[in-house]
């Protein structure tokens, strides 16, 4: 019954998201400097913060061929998911939260690289190292990016937004 009625949701995928012209321009449209992966999740955040609504209408039907860009086995995909992710939290994050939560994300991220390691996958804990590296080229030039974006922000805690770990809600509670 998750997905029977229309409902407002935090985002939605880029591969079925209509949204209107001067609502996109109006948050900046998609991060030209995450290429792909997770910049309709930014976007989404943008547009749930500045108060728009974002719905699943169930009723729709999509199609898609995934992976279209990058195959899963692309180590250029788990470099730009990595580095892309650390972006937008930095861009969209409150204060308050990011600290914290750039910190776990560390200790994650360096899992991630063991996890990788153990299987063998070298060519992928060389692209989550790269990313962490990138990413923190990256910040100086995007502290204007995330002052004007949290001074557009209306809502610190959109709707649907998680105020914990999605990975503790799904891996340790089970929710």
């Amino acid at each position: 019954g998750q997905y029977e009625d229309v409902r407002q949701i935090f985002w939605a995928t880029g591969a079925a998201l209509l949204v209107r012209t001067a609502d996109y321009f109006a948050v900046g449209g998609l991060d030209e400097s995450f290429f792909a992966h997770m910049e309709e999740i930014d976007f989404c955040w943008r547009l749930r913060s500045r108060a728009y609504g974002i719905v699943c209408i169930p009723q729709s039907v999509v199609y898609h061929v995934g992976g279209a860009t990058l195959n899963k086995e692309n180590p250029r995909k788990t470099y730009l998911n990595f580095r892309n992710n650390l972006l937008m939290l930095y861009k969209n994050l409150p204060e308050k939260e990011l600290h914290t939560t750039m910190r776990v994300r560390a200790w994650l991220d360096r899992l991630a690289i063991l996890q990788f390691a153990l299987k063998g996958e070298w060519k992928n804990v060389r692209a989550v190292y790269k990313a962490s590296c990138d990413y923190r080229n990256m910040l100086p030039s995007y502290r204007s990016v995330r002052a004007a974006n949290l001074s557009a922000t209306v809502d610190s805690q959109p709707y649907g937004r998680f105020s914990w770990s999605l990975l503790w809600r799904y891996y340790v509670k089970r929710v």
